[in-house]
């Protein structure tokens, strides 16, 4: 049963990063999805299933890019993994940490795309990336985030209240 809730969170998710998110861009960039969940699902949920599902939202965000297989996935497994780890540590109560969080998230995901992008591929990506485009992705999604977040929040509360066996799964 919650195989089947994440398979449908996932159709979902990319349904519209790869549809509607391209008419809601700030400055040619788009609000990532996946790196939002992936981040919510490393601060909130029990255990190591934030690595679990980081690797899995980076492994069919890679499949479904066309482009280089496995930076995503790298990305967003080690994102999972860090906020996995570190969530005993965090304070992730209110819009102001839940931000700082996917700021720092937004942050290493462009620069892992970035740095591989540039280094093994010997691609030619204007060092002005780092300083106008990647900024403004890092503060789209710590700004739009949250509320995210809290969307996400009610949904699972809404889930547990129609499916309540399903409480052991979600924590």
């Amino acid at each position: 049963m919650i195989v089947g809730i994440f398979t449908v969170v996932f159709i979902f998710l990319f349904s519209l990063q790869t549809s509607l998110m391209s008419y809601f861009s700030v400055g040619g960039v788009t609000l990532d999805l996946a790196l939002i969940l992936t981040v919510y699902c490393g601060v909130l949920l029990k255990g190591d299933r934030g690595i679990w599902v980081g690797f899995a939202i980076g492994l069919i965000q890679d499949c479904l890019s066309g482009s280089l297989l496995g930076v995503n996935t790298l990305s967003k497994s080690i994102i999972g993994f860090t906020f996995s780890t570190l969530k005993d540590k965090l304070m992730v109560i209110g819009f102001i940490p839940i931000s700082v969080i996917l700021l720092a998230a937004s942050f290493f995901d462009g620069l892992v795309y970035y740095l591989v992008l540039t280094t093994l591929l010997k691609a030619q990506i204007p060092f002005s990336f780092l300083f106008s485009t990647l900024p403004t992705y890092a503060m789209y999604n710590a700004l739009v985030g949250p509320i995210l977040f809290f969307f996400i929040n009610w949904s699972k509360k809404w889930v547990l209240r129609k499916f309540p066996l399903l409480e052991g799964f979600t924590q």
